[in-house]
């Protein structure tokens, strides 16, 4: 019998797992803690002189993009009463509409319902992906100087496009709201519903914008999944 073999090699074997926990739990807890280094690096204040900021004056404080958009008591800019939520409903129930919703909660602007509705909006819808916020600059500085509301919609936004838009949102800087509509032919609906046509890639990019290639209607409602268009009420 070999029973001092078998025990060693159940030894050995033990140890090898004891060994290859410890490193997995010891990457874990050093992830952790490079974690929270950059997370404070990124929030705190800067361990250098600030240009214009006299050197004993409080620290500035910093609130991140997830801060933002992650805060627990958000809760949207407007909300319509009871009367109104009903009438609104009434006038959906007949009102063209498209099975494309706000991309993401904080376009909300009517928490009860979960509807985003913004009035006499500029209506931005672009002909290919948008991918860097540079290309909607021209046109969001124009809505801002204007106090024009906004509704992008797009085959799909890069990260930093819809995240921006939606901390504008957050932080009531812009009354906006992000469709994604990949179909070619939903967003040609869509043109035909709000008096415009697809902006190309290459006006986008050059900031070319006229206001007349812009769509626009009375009252814009959307839900998470599915918009609606609202004209004037005869």
């Amino acid at each position: 019998m070999h029973t001092g073999s078998v025990t060693l090699g159940y030894l050995g074997i033990a140890l090898v797992l004891v060994v290859g926990i410890a490193i997995v739990v010891y990457g874990w807890l050093s992830d952790r803690a490079d974690t929270r280094r950059r997370q404070d690096a990124l929030t705190g204040a800067p361990d250098r002189p600030i240009p214009g900021h006299s050197p004993d004056a409080p620290a500035p404080s910093y609130v991140t993009e997830y801060e933002v958009l992650h805060q627990s008591e958000y809760h949207p800019a407007t909300t319509l009463t009871d009367a109104e939520r009903a009438d609104l409903q009434r006038r959906l129930a007949g009102a063209p509409s498209l099975p494309h919703g706000h991309a993401a909660r904080e376009f909300t602007t009517d928490e009860p319902s979960g509807l985003c509705i913004l009035a006499d909006p500029w209506i931005l819808v672009a002909d290919h992906d948008v991918t860097t916020v540079r290309e909607l600059l021209p046109f969001i500085e124009k809505a801002r100087a204007t106090d024009r509301r906004v509704i992008v919609v797009a085959p799909s936004l890069g990260r930093e496009v819809l995240a921006t838009l939606q901390v504008n949102a957050v932080k009531q800087t812009l009354s906006c709201a992000v469709v994604l509509i990949p179909n070619a032919g939903q967003r040609r609906a869509l043109c035909s519903l709000v008096g415009t046509v697809p902006i190309p890639w290459e006006d986008l990019r050059a900031g070319y914008i006229p206001t007349a290639d812009l769509g626009t209607c009375s009252t814009w409602v959307s839900s998470p999944d599915q918009l609606w268009v609202l004209q004037d009420v005869e």
